[in-house]
């Protein structure tokens, strides 16, 4: 039976069912307890209902069973009461009263805590707030029979809840914590970062969710948050459509980097990186001999050789990871992922913040190529809206530029006496180091396949089924990106490029056209 119209028939029916109960029991408030049974074994067997003619007969029958089931219960309890009479006596008996009612106290505000708004807020006008069931009825603009409804299932909850063990998630006492990101041209609000980074609550929610649907309330166990101080951040979560409700259960819908996840893929990469760290340093290549004495010494020469080799590998292997893993998700824009992890990033920022893979000029007249990387954040930190001036001042313009940039390029030591403060190739010099990087290419292109490759067969793997495509693109995403993380790291460790002073500025050029 149509679940909509077996609620309106509940509705039009709860008077004679608490009528049939009265009957049985003469008791008011026992009366109530069993048309809140009545009607929840009616709603628990309503999909055996077949023909909406026999909804009365139907209705009665179930009605009775309960009542004769009710019976044998209360007898039961009544026998087991007296026997307890029978045996327990003393002064103590106030006191494991008093314990008793506490406790029982306990649990009935963790169950209200646990129902859902509909019903939490009928139960507290009525029984906290004292309000009767026309004026709660008013307050909540919905009909009295309906108010009627919500609180004989309410206490159908309660009551069941009261009697049941729930223990607390792990979540609940060692939340981990959760960042989240995106990759392609979704939209994004950047305050999500911090958000995330700051509030637990949003990614555990997410992470509660992950591997299968859970409902609101399992969530509120597993996180030991009450319903009040979860709906809001579950409304906002939906809405970003990070997470998606079906049949009253939610369920996350983005992947997510879990720390097994993570812990999986560093571990596979481990002996990858270091070998492709130890083959980059040995590779042959007349870099410093063509252009070293570009540079005030041979380090700031090697982070540009470096530069240019990752900027040459993503692009040469753009093209199979396209073919392998698909140039989007299917909107085309984008995905947004998240990363759970047990304690918070201590130092600073780590690995690399900002890839800029030739960003063109608004006049065409030329491209910048930079790459924040950690080790180098004392000085340099490109942003893309630097792409104009940075040009301009490559093609020996800077005295054309507004004031403004003059300082702000000169404070920031991208200009020296009005000239560049950085390497600048022409469009012939730029396909030379092509050729004389090709094995220092080669060797970056086969760990960034290989890592996309190993990345995208974990994360899909250990993603939830109806994210394991997109999990997949992801993977391959985002550690084609983090294996040049690794691999700058394991340079950096051997000593191969070192730590520059404020003034340098060595992993950014402009090839002009």
């Amino acid at each position: 039976m149509d679940r909509v119209k077996l609620e309106q028939r509940i509705t039009e029916n709860m008077k004679s069912v608490f009528g049939f109960a009265l009957t049985r029991l003469g008791n008011v408030k026992e009366a109530e307890e069993l048309a809140s049974d009545i009607l929840y074994a009616l709603l628990r067997s309503a999909e055996n209902l077949k023909d909406e003619e026999r909804f009365y007969g139907f209705l009665w029958k179930i009605a009775e069973n309960v009542c004769a089931d009710y019976l044998r219960k209360k007898s039961r309890s009544a026998s087991r009461t007296g026997e307890l009479d029978g045996t327990i006596a003393g002064e103590g008996d106030t006191v494991l009263e008093e314990i008793v009612r506490k406790e029982e106290l306990n649990l009935l505000r963790r169950e209200l805590s646990l129902l859902s708004k509909q019903y939490r807020d009928a139960t507290v006008l009525y029984y906290i707030e004292g309000l009767s069931c026309s004026e709660t009825a008013e307050k909540l603009q919905i009909s009295t029979e309906m108010v009627k409804y919500y609180l004989f299932r309410a206490r159908k909850i309660i009551r069941e809840g009261m009697n049941m063990e729930r223990a607390y998630g792990e979540k609940s006492y060692s939340p981990c914590g959760f960042e989240i990101d995106y990759w392609g041209l979704v939209r994004f609000d950047p305050h999500e970062y911090e958000d995330f980074k700051n509030r637990k609550i949003k990614g555990n929610i997410l992470l509660a969710a992950y591997y299968s649907s859970v409902t609101i309330q399992e969530i509120s166990v597993e996180l030991g948050v009450a319903l009040p101080y979860l709906e809001d951040e579950i409304r906002l979560l939906e809405k970003s459509q990070y997470l998606v409700c079906r049949n009253g259960k939610y369920l996350t819908n983005i992947p997510i980097f879990t720390m097994e996840c993570t812990e999986n893929i560093d571990e596979k990469l481990k002996e990858a990186t270091a070998a492709a760290a130890e083959k980059f340093i040995a590779a042959a290549d007349t870099f410093e001999t063509r252009f070293g004495d570009r540079f005030a010494d041979e380090n700031l020469a090697r982070w540009q050789k470096l530069l240019l080799s990752l900027h040459f590998s993503l692009m040469e292997t753009e093209g199979e990871l396209k073919n392998t893993y698909g140039e989007s998700t299917e909107n085309g824009l984008g995905v947004v992922w998240g990363r759970s992890f047990e304690t918070p990033r201590e130092g600073g920022p780590e690995g690399i913040l900002g890839f800029y893979n030739g960003c063109e000029s608004s006049d065409d007249r030329g491209s910048v190529i930079a790459i924040n990387f950690e080790q180098t954040l004392n000085a340099q930190m490109f942003e893309y809206s630097m792409t104009d001036p940075v040009v301009c001042t490559a093609v020996d313009c800077f005295e054309y530029l507004p004031e403004n940039w003059k300082n702000d390029l000169g404070g920031l030591g991208y200009a020296k006496d009005g000239k560049a403060n950085f390497a600048v190739w022409t469009k012939a010099e730029y396909e030379e180091l092509r050729t004389i990087l090709r094995e220092c290419i080669s060797v970056v292109s086969e760990l960034n396949l290989r890592t996309s490759g190993i990345a995208a067969n974990i994360t899909a793997d250990l993603a939830p089924a109806h994210l394991r495509k997109t999990a997949e693109y992801v993977g391959a995403s985002v550690y084609r990106f983090r294996s040049l993380e690794h691999f700058v790291n394991a340079l950096y460790a051997a000593h191969w490029v070192k730590d520059v002073d404020d003034t340098d500025k060595p992993a950014v050029c402009v090839v002009k056209n």
